[in-house]
């Protein structure tokens, strides 16, 4: 069997595990993502999934699925505002479903 030809990728680009890692360490500088570490954050998502304990999009499908994320149903984009007094909504980033990984960010990339 043959064997696979080389990737070519122009020289300093990584592979893209490194990409990833450059993006993530990129985006965790930040200011708003260290928000999320705050105890105000951690009461209130933990608020969120006790008063709805199933994913919001998974039960609109007919799916009965346990919500880990409490999320943002309109993107913050680091307004402080938006983040702290927006309503929330819970949703699942399990496998099968992933609504917060998957659906939601496709339908963020939509507009």
């Amino acid at each position: 069997m043959p064997s696979r030809p080389p990737v070519h990728r122009p020289p300093g680009q990584g592979d893209r595990k490194q990409q990833r890692r450059e993006y993530d360490q990129q985006r965790d500088k930040q200011e708003w993502r260290g928000w999320y570490k705050t105890s105000r954050w951690q009461a209130r998502r933990e608020a969120q999934l006790a008063a709805e304990p199933l994913c919001a999009i998974c039960l609109k499908q007919g799916r009965i699925t346990a919500a880990t994320v409490a999320d943002h149903p309109i993107p913050h984009r680091g307004d402080y505002d938006l983040f702290w007094n927006q309503p929330l909504q819970s949703l699942c980033d399990q496998p099968p479903w992933r609504c917060h990984s998957s659906t939601k960010q496709r339908e963020e990339s939509r507009g």
